[in-house]
């Protein structure tokens, strides 16, 4: 698995290292200037944006310095960006900067290209943040902040910074990036027509002019989707990730984004990943919550209560004028899905008002300099009161988000859909808990009011999900027939099982977790050899015979029985997992073997014949059939701190203070004493259903608590009191870590 962003900013607050906050950390500003090398810098971006058609999407850029928090990036490449939001008439455009134009690998904490809108047609402000960050909880999709962006030293308002939905992106996200590409914008756009709709055209090139294509290749692999979609809509799941395709609808529904698939059939990226399937990425969402008054087939602009009645259901049996949606719901088992999804949406965010929360949270964070700004199209009263009240009239009315969505709360929940019974799906174990890597286990669960339930599960977090259905017949290790305890057995392989439940009905589908796809429980079998600690930046940690400080890894016998090495292999390349072989050695139970990884391979000593790469990469341990039995994908590494699993052997991999052929037992930083962390109290421990968290200062602190595996599986903002009330009855039995900000982590225990 991948270090996910969390694990990194835990990694931060314990060393207290600088590293800076992150660029996407939307509990502050964040401060960008831009150093335009030529004095008419406005007329020259105005009129490259002209020679791309007017889209300020075109590929010529001006040189600028770029100052990024106080870091000074050279020779960056600038241009305008947007459709409709740049204007040669406007001060403040949205910017596209290219970090390393012309410094080849220049960036910023990872980021090669900075997208700073310019919230066009939101009064508020707030929309696209607020809307990515919700969305961030249910599939893979942009991050985004706030800038305070100055040109030339002179302050220009407010922007939203978007991630980038580029390589880097699709490699963290998807695992790969080389794959077809898309981002579905046609050149010019037909009001009523298939723009960007996955529809399917027998001539490929028609894809060249409907759609943005941003890989090497891919006009035909799209046709063949597209024909798929059309033609063989009932096997979609063979060719498009249908999960994240019902999250992206539920949830751009939910929020009336009209101005993505809805109305437009634009605003979206779309990428063929190596396990084959499609999958679809939420991208430019500055009109949700009913920023356009339009639904792509209505000719006036839709009102106030067209807004907040709009159907969940819309274009659902427009099969050639939105086939994404048209073919997925008129599936019964997608839309029961489907309305699943939406329900957790809304009873996570809307029912509770946490979107109001956090709409708040950002507009008073961005309240006084949204008030000095000088270039915005709307006043600073209606910034303020957009959150809650509407803004102007006719095509120009932007509804305040609380009277949009607790409406729309109110009718989505008059639906039939939405009224019909769930499944309930509890008491979910697996048999053995802890299973031995190649043996049978039994996953179980009990299932009230459902026809039909199912276990998906994947070995890799790439790999498509495999369905079993699962049966309460009394011969699938289910208990008795009819008692409500369904069960299928599964074949553990060499690696982690993500597995999730589903369950339906004629009426109403139910998900466990209820975020699933994008969460999943996860069974880790037993693992007699493991990657155990991992030094790519080994500066004094340990010399190998030679004298030479060089990379190394810590093979460790998890198990209770000798092991002989012989027979498996070391690799730092997924695609070449035979890449080293290890020499026959018995490695005793609780015994540490170190490779040396320098490609010495004639030094005294084991040599594997790869190097490690500090900025980040994979290692792979693997038997002699090319089964995966261990390892990690690990991010940018720092000197002389190891990256290994604590607790040792079998935990999650962490930033550690290094234990060369020793027992890891320290996160790095834990045990220095010029880290000074806030500690705090958390009561009961171990705790059931609910946790309180008592703090000095809890004022909008943003508290998260993540499993073993580093998942994030709960989030709780802090409302100022000095207790904290954390409702802990969804998360299963286990060990958990607590993080907040510059504070200790600490560890729970949930019965």
């Amino acid at each position: 698995m991948k270090l996910k962003l969390t694990q990194f900013l835990i990694f931060c607050s314990l060393t207290n290292l600088s590293f800076g906050q992150s660029l996407f950390d939307i509990s502050l500003i964040h401060d960008i200037n831009i150093d335009f090398y030529d004095s008419n810098w406005d007329h020259k971006l105005d009129s490259l944006a002209a020679l791309s058609g007017g889209t300020g999407s075109g590929t010529g850029r001006i040189l600028a310095d770029v100052t990024i928090n106080g870091t000074v990036l050279d020779s960056c490449g600038v241009r305008y960006k947007g459709n409709s939001s740049q204007d040669p008439n406007n001060v403040k455009n949205p910017f596209n900067i290219d970090l390393n134009y012309v410094i080849p690998e220049q960036e910023y904490q990872g980021e090669d290209k900075i997208k700073l809108a310019n919230c066009f047609t939101d009064p508020s402000m707030v929309r696209e943040a607020l809307t990515y960050e919700l969305a961030n909880h249910y599939m893979d999709c942009p991050r985004a902040s706030f800038v305070r962006l100055s040109i030339l030293n002179v302050y220009i308002g407010i922007y939203t910074n978007t991630e980038s939905v580029d390589n880097e992106f699709l490699d963290e996200h998807f695992g790969s990036s080389d794959n077809p590409f898309f981002k579905c914008d046609p050149i010019s756009f037909d009001i009523f027509g298939d723009n960007s709709n996955l529809a399917y055209h027998a001539d490929t090139m028609a894809y060249d002019t409907l759609y943005d294509m941003k890989s090497l290749y891919g006009l035909e692999e799209l046709r063949d989707f597209t024909w798929q979609l059309e033609f063989n809509s009932a096997n979609i799941d063979q060719y498009l990730d249908v999960d994240k395709a019902l999250w992206f609808l539920a949830l751009s529904s939910a929020l009336v984004h009209n101005d993505g698939y809805t109305a437009f059939a634009h605003n979206f990226y779309f990428y063929k990943m190596d396990n084959g399937l499609w999958s679809v990425i939420l991208w430019d969402v500055n009109m949700s919550f009913a920023g356009l008054l339009w639904n792509g087939t209505n000719i006036f602009p839709l009102g106030e209560t067209d807004m907040q009645t709009q159907d969940p259901f819309i274009h659902g049996t427009a099969v050639d004028f939105r086939p994404l949606i048209g073919r997925l719901l008129s599936i019964p088992k997608y839309k029961r899905m489907y309305t699943a999804h939406f329900k957790t949406f809304m009873e996570e965010n809307i029912n509770n008002d946490y979107f109001l929360q956090r709409a708040q949270f950002m507009a008073d964070l961005i309240d006084t300099d949204r008030q000095a700004e000088l270039f915005n199209e709307y006043t600073y009263q209606e910034f303020q009161d957009n959150i809650t009240t509407n803004v102007g009239s006719g095509w120009g009315l932007r509804l305040g988000l609380e009277p949009l969505m607790s409406a729309r709360e109110t009718y989505i929940y008059s639906l039939a859909e939405f009224q019909a019974n769930q499944p309930t799906i509890t008491n979910e174990t697996t048999s053995p808990v802890q299973p031995e890597l190649y043996t049978m286990v039994t996953f179980n669960c009990d299932v009230t009011d459902a026809d039909q339930v199912f276990l998906y599960y994947r070995h890799d977090e790439f790999d498509a999900f495999l369905i079993e259905e699962m049966f309460d017949d009394g011969a699938h290790n289910d208990g008795a027939a009819g008692d409500g305890q369904f069960g299928v057995d599964v074949t553990v392989l060499g690696s982690d099982v993500q597995y999730y439940y589903y369950a339906d009905n004629a009426n109403a589908g139910k998900f466990s977790p209820v975020r699933a796809a994008y969460e999943y429980h996860v069974l880790v079998p037993k693992r007699n050899l493991v990657v155990n600690e991992i030094s790519s930046k080994n500066s004094t940690i340990a010399q190998d015979l030679e004298g030479d400080y060089d990379d190394w890894v810590e093979i460790y016998n998890n198990s209770s029985d000798p092991i002989d090495l012989g027979g498996y292999f070391l690799s730092d390349k997924s695609g070449n997992l035979l890449k080293w072989a290890f020499p026959s050695y018995t490695l005793m139970p609780d015994e540490y073997f170190i490779v040396w990884c320098d490609s010495q391979m004639t030094q005294a000593g084991v040599h594997a014949n790869f190097k490690l790469n500090g900025g980040g990469e994979g290692i792979f341990l693997s038997d002699n059939l090319g089964f995966l039995l261990d390892g990690t994908e690990f991010p940018q590494q720092y000197n002389d701190i190891t990256y290994g699993r604590l607790p040792n052997g079998d935990g999650p991999f962490n930033y550690l203070v290094p234990t060369f052929g020793m027992q890891n037992d320290a996160l790095a930083g834990e045990e220095e004493e010029s880290v000074k962390l806030i500690d705090y109290k958390v009561y009961p421990n171990p705790a059931k259903d609910v946790l309180y968290i008592s703090m000095t200062d809890a004022n909008n602190e943003t508290i998260k608590i993540f499993d073993l595996q580093g998942k994030e599986v709960l989030r709780h903002i802090a409302d100022g009191n000095q207790v904290a009330t954390l409702d802990i009855s969804e998360l299963k039995k286990g060990t958990y870590v607590i993080h907040i900000p510059n504070m200790k982590s600490k560890k729970i225990v949930i019965l």
